[in-house]
């Protein structure tokens, strides 16, 4: 059986070749979580799930094999993850 496709942001652009590739997807995908907690859409540990899992695609991705994109991406995620954080908080 093949494994499905798990939603992160049905509504970023695919920019470049298929699948994550850019910053600005990443930063899309997690402003998309955020937005679908905030909303109620989803709830408090399902976003935070998947911004574990974003963080893994991202270090297993290989169009984010140089160090310093990589640590980037990681940058633009634990941005988003702290601000999930302050919202749970609030």
């Amino acid at each position: 059986m093949a494994r499905e496709n798990i939603y992160l942001g049905k509504s970023v652009k695919d920019v470049g070749k298929k699948g994550l590739d850019k910053l600005k997807e990443v930063r899309g995908i997690a402003r998309n979580i955020l937005k679908d907690y905030r909303k109620k859409r989803i709830s408090y540990k399902t976003a935070m799930s998947r911004m574990n899992l974003l963080t893994l695609i991202v270090s297993r991705d290989s169009d984010f094999q140089s160090p310093s994109k990589k640590a980037r991406a990681k940058r633009i995620i634990e941005r988003y993850r702290k601000r999930l954080k302050k919202l749970k908080n609030s």
